[in-house]
């Protein structure tokens, strides 16, 4: 068995080798991609290699594909570049949805944490002819669900809107076309499939309004300046390139995923799978175990080698109530004992294990001291 089992792809996914190979390449032989000798075409062409490689992942044209620093950016620069407009926004977004429009209005989800779609409608109705955008995931990052965005597209056009989807956890585990969803906006993340971190890419469909406020040589067409960071956008490609073989060749971790759920409703009867009744992203698994907060079975799990999270991982290390939790309705001390696990590309049978094994082994120590207090009393 592995010296230690890594759960947590959601927050970062391993860097696969082929995407190691072709930035170790890059960083050997540098060039600045808008240079004009023979080592600045070098590194242009690595550039629009891996471009046609992220558009090939989600369907969308090479000259759709701005590279950014990562999600967070793509967010950003999807959410201001589409000009002012009414933005409304699901109640389960990323941080890097909600914080990027501190006005949006929010549209609420059910208790699978799915999308109200009459809601949304009703929003759009309500606009007039403002002009609008809508920003709804495709995959939630801490429950894995699916979200309707055919449907909220369908309504949107309705309306006029504009429609912005951050694929950021969907890219890579399901199969993404922007052109077949009909999003004008999609964000994309390097290290979430695999490549590094500090790279990843807005899709902004031909004719869709851009405009950006990232001044400078005129780099990306002229809707991102500053030198491309060429050896995390080799990775990205990279990584793109095979995340999409592995979709093509039904890379399908739901059967894992599934035996996780049932063996920790086993152990522990009064567990809750949050989202099990929606569509999911098949790595993903939100799952509460009664009377026992998400940090205590963080660190044990830590301790015993098995990798896991507390909803996102993007609050400099601290555990915070889930908003997305909270959306869903879900009471605060419920919550507070979910954690997230999220396999990868190179998970094996030997971490599934690992993991239930661990989990186990916590529970009946909880349990086991519950009744020793009881007694005691």
């Amino acid at each position: 068995m592995a010296a230690s089992a890594y759960l947590d792809h959601n927050a970062t996914s391993p860097l696969r080798p082929a995407a190691f190979e072709s930035m170790v390449e890059v960083l050997r032989a540098g060039g600045n991609p808008s240079s004009v000798h023979a080592a600045g075409r070098k590194a242009r062409a690595v550039v629009e290699a891996a471009r046609r490689q992220v558009a090939s992942l989600v369907g969308a044209l090479p000259t759709e594909i701005v590279f950014t620093s990562g999600g967070t950016e793509a967010n950003s620069l999807a959410l201001s570049g589409a000009g002012r407009r009414r933005v409304l926004v699901s109640a389960v977004e990323h941080d890097s949805v909600l914080r990027a429009v501190p006005g949006a209005e929010i549209v609420g989800v059910d208790g699978n944490g799915v999308v109200d779609l009459v809601a949304l409608e009703q929003a759009l109705a309500s606009s007039g002819d403002e002009p609008v955008l809508v920003s709804v995931m495709l995959a939630n990052n801490e429950t894995g669900v699916l979200q309707p965005i055919a449907e909220a597209v369908r309504l949107a056009r309705g309306a006029g809107a504009l429609v912005h989807c951050d694929a950021v956890q969907a890219a890579g585990k399901v199969p993404v076309d922007v052109h077949g969803l009909g999003v004008d906006y999609l964000s994309l993340s390097a290290h979430k499939i695999g490549g590094p971190t500090g790279v990843g890419a807005l899709m902004v469909r031909n004719g869709a309004p851009f405009a950006t406020d990232r001044r400078g040589g005129g780099q990306e067409s002229n809707r991102r300046a500053g030198t491309e960071n060429v050896a995390g956008i080799a990775g990205f490609g990279a990584a793109a390139q095979e995340a999409g073989k592995q979709a093509a060749e039904g890379l399908d971790l739901a059967g894992w995923r599934d035996r996780i759920e049932l063996s920790l409703v086993q152990i522990a009867p009064q567990a809750r799978i949050f989202g099990a009744c929606a569509k999911r992203i098949t790595n993903t698994s939100c799952i509460a175990m009664p009377g026992v907060p998400a940090e205590t079975q963080v660190m044990a799990l830590d301790l015993a080698g098995v990798y896991i999270s507390a909803g996102a991982a993007c609050s400099s290390g601290k555990v915070q109530r889930s908003a997305v939790l909270a959306a869903m309705g879900v009471p605060a001390e419920e919550a507070a004992t979910a954690v997230r696990i999220s396999l990868g590309w190179n998970t094996e049978l030997a971490d599934i294990e690992r993991l239930i094994t661990a989990w186990r082994d916590l529970y009946i120590r909880v349990t086991q001291s519950d009744i020793s207090q009881a007694e005691a009393a």
